[in-house]
């Protein structure tokens, strides 16, 4: 016991002189279990110290993190869809009659005003001509039955006013290719079934009633401008075999009523 309190009393007079000489010096008197008890209260001063820039640096990473921020590319901010589907009539000026015609339009709002997209539309009639026979019965002679279906497929860009207005009027043009589906029963010719297309456009204005977020109701008139046509081989016994052009005018007005959403 004696022995350690000399040695104690040494250390407290050797150690400020070691540490003034050498910083690492006194590390070989940390090897005296008789001084090991003082020095203990380094260990828990330098954790305590340790500990704050740990915390400082795991604080931005929380506090980074965002909710509710709308869904992003690398690229930016992604473009709204907008969605409309419809259906009406259309009425074709020369060769047929008024018929039902549905279809839906779809692209990016490249602008709060401005959409660009793919439109398509389907536009069915049947017609049918019929003979009463006599005698006074109720027969009748079917001389001809004919069933067309138009298909438009346009690209369109479209442009409408602000979504703030409690009715919002809109205004389209669209270009591309339409094909006419043609089957036609003749009492005295028989069966004719023909594919025609070519060159389409269309044009349309309409307004929108605002249901809720960016759904709307909407309505619209359009005209549609088209002539398709298909080459059919014939024979002719003064010329024999020959190639013949049909064509049909699709030109005509049509309205159409529907709903349109974004998301």
């Amino acid at each position: 016991m004696r022995t350690c309190l000399w040695m104690a009393a040494l250390a407290a007079v050797l150690l400020p002189v070691a540490a003034a000489a050498s910083p690492g010096a006194s590390g070989g008197l940390l090897q005296n279990p008789c001084i090991v008890t003082p020095l203990v209260s380094v260990t828990p001063t330098a954790v305590v110290a340790a500990a704050p820039p740990t915390l400082a640096l795991a604080t931005p990473f929380v506090g980074g993190i965002g909710y509710g921020a709308p869904a992003q590319h690398s690229g930016g901010s992604v473009m709204p869809v907008t969605t409309q589907l419809h259906a009406g009539f259309f009425d074709p000026a020369d060769d047929f009659s008024s018929g039902f015609v549905g279809g839906f339009r779809m692209g990016p709002q490249v602008d709060p005003h401005v959409q660009i997209g793919l439109a398509m539309d389907w536009w069915h009639k049947s017609e049918s001509t019929t003979m009463r026979l006599g005698g006074g019965g109720t027969e009748k002679l079917v001389l001809s039955t004919v069933d067309a279906d138009l298909l438009p497929v346009l690209a369109f860009v479209q442009v409408r006013g602000d979504e703030n207005l409690p009715i919002i009027p809109y205004g389209g043009f669209g270009v591309g290719y339409e094909w006419l589906f043609l089957s036609r029963y003749d009492y005295m010719y028989g069966y004719f079934d023909q594919t025609f297309g070519g060159f389409g456009w269309q044009v349309w204005g309409g307004i929108g009633i605002p249901l809720n977020g960016r759904t709307r109701v909407v309505g619209e008139v359009f005209y549609d401008g088209s002539e398709v046509s298909s080459d059919v081989e014939v024979f002719s016994p003064e010329v024999g075999y020959a190639v013949v052009r049909h064509e049909i005018s699709m030109n005509g007005v049509g309205m159409r009523f529907g709903i349109s959403w974004g998301f």
